[in-house]
């Protein structure tokens, strides 16, 4: 495994020498007291491995059949895309595609961007690729949130179970398992290029709980 590099405070500049961090600590700046890093309840390694599972199901979740309704003796199946098609085709492309970006295609972004920060943490000293990796991952995890359409597809089938008698398939369960790994992998990630959790420097502050 490599050393621990040092680390910039993002807010102030203010370098940092490496000290490690137990589960749940947080690492302050001794200038601004801004977060610089926090100790993984799981390990160093959980939040690639959540990442790499994310990507894993992104998909499958595309593929499989997502939902199937049926009435009368018709069924249709719908796919991950279908709404964004049907959307697309309705005339609302501006919608249509802000739903495939924040519900597939960036979090699958972030997910690779999460494994890529990650799997180069193990494998040497951060370099500027991680600088940009690091912050093209804080740009994104605003804007993917593929667990907002999980929480629509329940209500849309709590809405409509009365009317049709819809079945759950692989392909949602793909997606909610991808949206869960992209939760943990942000909850554990501290978005910082460094290979190891570190805090302060030589004025060493007290990790936080």
């Amino acid at each position: 495994m490599a050393p621990a590099a040092p680390l910039v405070c993002r807010m102030c500049g203010q370098v940092h020498g490496p000290v490690r961090l137990k589960g749940g600590e947080n690492a302050l700046c001794v200038r601004c007291g801004g977060n610089l890093a926090k100790g993984s309840r799981l390990g160093p390694d959980a939040p690639l491995c959540f990442a790499i599972s994310g990507l894993a199901f992104a998909v499958p979740s595309a593929l499989l059949p997502f939902l199937s309704a049926s009435s009368l003796g018709n069924v249709r199946t719908s796919l991950l895309f279908t709404g964004v098609r049907s959307l697309w085709l309705g005339g609302m492309q501006p919608l249509a595609v802000l739903v495939f970006l924040c519900g597939w295609f960036l979090p699958v972004l972030l997910l690779a961007a999460l494994a890529a920060l990650h799997g180069a943490r193990r494998m040497g000293p951060p370099s500027v690729n991680c600088l940009r990796v690091s912050e093209l991952a804080r740009s994104l995890e605003h804007w993917a949130i593929p667990e907002v359409q999980v929480l629509a597809v329940l209500v849309g089938i709590i809405k409509l179970g009365s009317i049709f008698t819809l079945t759950i398939g692989p392909g949602f369960w793909c997606y909610c398992a991808m949206a869960l790994s992209l939760l943990l992998a942000q909850h554990n990630s501290d978005f910082a290029p460094a290979p190891e959790p570190i805090a302060a420097d030589g004025s060493e502050p007290a990790p936080s709980p």
